[in-house]
């Protein structure tokens, strides 16, 4: 049996004006086969089918820090339903392979309780499946209840975890026993660097908090082989060079032919990236 090889991608949203279709050109030249997006792609929807060619995607559904709301918000129904209709419309041309959601962020819990059915029932009338992120402010014990009880109502529809690194140890947890202990179940690892108390989203290695070396190194050892998403974001043309500098990080571990061929193509489209990053700026 062919061993299944590991998808290493970027995330692509609209960044300070830039189009997804922009930055999914930039990736594409580069040679990724992975890439996670974010409701944003459906603003730019023909470009980016266009453009997304053979790359498999992941979809990141919206959440209340970046979007102002997420699918337990009943008070959003009507942008809930016109995005669910838009992703199963689309999902087949886009190469959607999951679709991402975090439990509540509401701050009480009866809040959170209330919220969940309403959730479930929106991510049951997607087309593709599910997983299910960590995040701040849900301890484990919370996180696995809510895992448990998405599955009861799911079904074969949630096909695991997505673990974002990043979040686990701001709430106080080791990562690198995480991966250790429950990488079976995770088909997505969220990586970026943090800073302590702050979810920054940095480059690998410009933040310092999170030990990036220990946690790939362990998931090289337990021979992961699903998806890793650099969740990073570009606040200016000079963070693209550590982006893609923590993109080749990744490669270089998982697969170094990829890495030379990265490389490769990183010296003959040298020239055309520049431009079009300039002119995306």
């Amino acid at each position: 049996m062919k061993k299944k090889s590991i998808a290493v991608g970027l995330t692509i949203d609209q960044f300070n004006g830039i189009k997804p279709s922009t930055l999914l050109k930039v990736v594409k030249k580069l040679g990724l086969e992975f890439v996670e997006l974010t409701s944003s792609a459906f603003d730019d929807l023909n470009s980016c089918k266009k453009i997304i060619g053979n790359m498999k995607a992941g979809l990141h559904l919206p959440n209340i820090h970046d979007k102002g709301y997420d699918f337990s918000c009943r008070d959003r129904k009507t942008e809930i339903d016109h995005l669910i209709n838009l992703i199963n419309d689309n999902h087949q041309e886009l190469n959607i392979t999951y679709c991402l959601t975090h439990p509540p962020e509401c701050d009480s819990i009866s809040e959170k309780e209330k919220s969940i059915p309403f959730l479930l029932d929106n991510l049951k009338k997607l087309k593709p499946p599910v997983i299910i992120e960590n995040v701040q402010g849900w301890d484990e014990e919370n996180f696995n209840n809510f895992y448990n009880q998405a599955n009861s109502v799911l079904g074969e529809k949630l096909i695991g975890e997505c673990f974002d690194a990043a979040h686990h140890i701001l709430n106080g947890y080791n990562p690198v026993e995480f991966i250790e202990n429950k990488y079976k179940n995770i088909r997505c690892v969220h990586l970026s660097d943090c800073k302590k108390g702050v979810d920054a989203h940095l480059p690998l290695g410009l933040g310092g908090y999170l030990p990036t070396d220990k946690i790939l190194e362990k998931m090289k050892k337990v021979d992961y082989s699903e998806f890793i998403n650099l969740e990073l974001l570009p606040r200016n043309p000079q963070d693209i060079a550590h982006i893609i500098k923590s993109y080749l990080k990744v490669i270089k571990i998982f697969n170094k032919r990829k890495y030379y061929f990265t490389m490769i193509r990183l010296l003959l489209y040298k020239s055309e990236l520049e431009r079009e990053l300039k002119n995306a700026f």
